[in-house]
C-alpha cells in the first residue's frame, strides 16, 4: 500500500526534497492506490452555490481517507455539508461563500456526518439548531488561506 512506500522513503531520506526523482512515480491516480480510493463521492451541489463547501469538504474527506486508510472503508464516513452551510455564519450559504470560512468553523467546532445532517442542496427552512444532537465527527487542527485564487502554493505553503 502507499503508507508503507511512504515509510520506507521516510527511513531513507531527511525530507521530501532529498527524494531521487527515479523513486517518484510519474503519475498517481487517487481512486487506486494499492486498491484504496482515498477520494471521496463525487457530489452534486444541485441547486445550491455551495461549490466552496463542496470542495472543502471533499478535500477534509481525502485527508482522513490519508490519515486513517490502514483502517479501511469503515473510517471513512462521508461529512456533511448541509451541516457546515448551517453552522457557518461567516458565508451566505447556497449563495456563496469562502472554504477558508467552513476550515475555521471545523477548526473552532467541529464536522459531522452525512448520515446525521443530509445535504438537502438548499439552506431555507432549515437551521442549525437542527443538528444539534448530531455526533463530533472529525474536526481540523490548523485552518490557513493561501493568498488567493491564482496563487501558487510551494510545498512548504502547502
Amino acid at each position: 500500500m502507499a503508507t508503507q512506500n511512504v515509510q520506507s522513503w521516510k527511513s531513507k531520506y531527511a525530507t521530501i526534497d532529498d527524494i531521487p526523482e527515479s523513486e517518484i512515480p510519474k503519475a498517481y491516480d487517487l481512486r487506486n492506490i494499492g486498491g484504496y480510493d482515498f477520494t471521496g463521492n463525487v457530489r452534486d451541489q444541485g441547486p445550491c452555490g455551495s461549490c466552496y463547501t463542496m470542495s472543502f469538504i471533499q478535500a477534509i474527506e481525502s485527508r482522513l481517507k490519508y490519515k486513517y486508510a490502514h483502517l479501511g472503508e469503515i473510517a471513512s464516513k462521508p461529512i456533511s455539508p448541509q451541516f457546515v452551510l448551517m453552522g457557518n455564519y461567516m458565508s451566505e450559504g447556497c449563495s456563496g461563500g469562502l472554504a477558508i470560512f467552513d476550515g475555521y468553523l471545523a477548526e473552532y467546532g467541529h464536522l459531522t456526518t452525512e448520515e446525521c445532517a443530509p445535504y438537502q442542496a438548499s439552506t431555507k427552512g432549515d437551521k442549525f439548531e437542527n443538528y444539534k444532537n448530531c455526533p463530533k465527527y472529525a474536526k481540523i487542527n490548523k485552518s490557513t488561506y493561501l493568498r488567493g485564487y491564482n496563487f501558487n502554493p510551494s510545498v512548504s505553503d502547502i
